[in-house]
């Protein structure tokens, strides 16, 4: 594969996704510290798929790498659908370029849209978070602005000294090498990939937000927050998402995508978990009915045989 493959776009400006998508948007940024933008993102509202892709190798090399994940998966898209397959034929391009002596990378997250439910493929640390809003029935002033969840984990050499409890999530946020990544879309000679999948249902109101760690290692979840809750218009929350990067010094390329729920999601999880119990199936309802009238006839039956009895004893004494 070669540069001349890729397409061209403006490196260091802020771009919109597709102008036909409603429910999402999506904007870049090479940041201030960075040469050229290595990150890429595409989305597909009618298909139901979205991809944020974070080059890695230097140069044109990150771009190359980012890109080929995105056209793989728009290639599926129209195809198959077999986005875990997509993101491993993207691996074994970048591994088998032999126009190349340089290493290209690439941190992927997908997102698959199927009704009322979406699928995650991710590998390395670009990240899906899923933001709820609050309900009009709270009253926590820590979640003013609604929750949000992370529900990728990252393949670092930070997120394994987390997990073996080494450091906390305080401490792996300033941690020298929060940077290196344990896994990746190419950059080796592994022709094996391993990709990681979670599955998740829609809930109304919900949107979803996948990002470079331009994004996650800059700016906190309390302002994540405060930006999709203020913003109704994903492309406007977007680019405050972008600004807010620059702002903590854009120290790297940022780039995001906000994915709004269906209309077909099912209520909030407040108001499901606020449902009354089921009421009992109707064949149970009539047993315990009959039930409670059984009891009450033996115990008339059982009351007026001992008058009965009482009675004859009397007449016969």
């Amino acid at each position: 594969m070669s540069e001349a493959k890729v397409r061209e776009r403006p490196s260091g400006v802020s771009q919109s996704a597709t102008t036909s998508l409603k429910r999402s948007a999506g904007a870049t940024h090479t940041g201030y510290r960075r040469e050229q933008n290595e990150d890429a993102f595409w989305g597909d509202e009618a298909q139901g798929i979205w991809v944020v892709a974070d080059g890695l190798g230097g140069h044109h090399a990150g771009e190359i790498a980012s890109q080929t994940v995105v056209e793989e998966i728009q290639r599926s898209s129209a195809t198959d659908r077999h986005y875990e397959q997509a993101l491993r034929r993207a691996h074994a391009l970048l591994i088998g370029d032999e126009n190349t002596t340089t290493a290209m990378g690439t941190t992927a997250v997908v997102v698959a849209e199927d009704g009322g439910y979406f699928h995650i493929y991710w590998v390395g640390d670009s990240r899906a978070y899923l933001w709820t809003p609050p309900s009009p029935t709270q009253n926590d002033p820590l979640h003013v602005n609604g929750t949000l969840k992370q529900l990728t984990v990252d393949h670092s050499y930070v997120q394994m000294l987390v997990d073996s409890g080494a450091i906390n999530q305080e401490e792996a946020a300033n941690h020298p090498n929060r940077h290196v990544i344990t896994r990746c879309i190419g950059g080796s000679s592994n022709p094996t990939l391993e990709i990681d999948r979670a599955s998740f249902s829609w809930e109304k109101g919900q949107k979803l937000l996948l990002c470079s760690d331009g994004l996650s290692n800059e700016v906190s979840e309390a302002e994540i927050c405060q930006v999709l809750a203020s913003n109704a218009d994903n492309q406007r929350a977007s680019e405050l998402l972008i600004a807010a990067a620059l702002d903590a010094g854009g120290r790297d390329n940022v780039t995001v995508q906000v994915i709004s729920s269906p209309d077909k999601a099912a209520p909030t999880s407040e108001n499901l978990n606020s449902r009354t119990p089921p009421k009992e199936t109707e064949s149970r309802h009539l047993f315990s009915s009959k039930g409670t009238l059984f009891a009450k006839v033996a115990t008339i039956a059982i009351i007026f045989s001992l008058s009965v009895y009482a009675a004859w004893q009397l007449l016969n004494g």
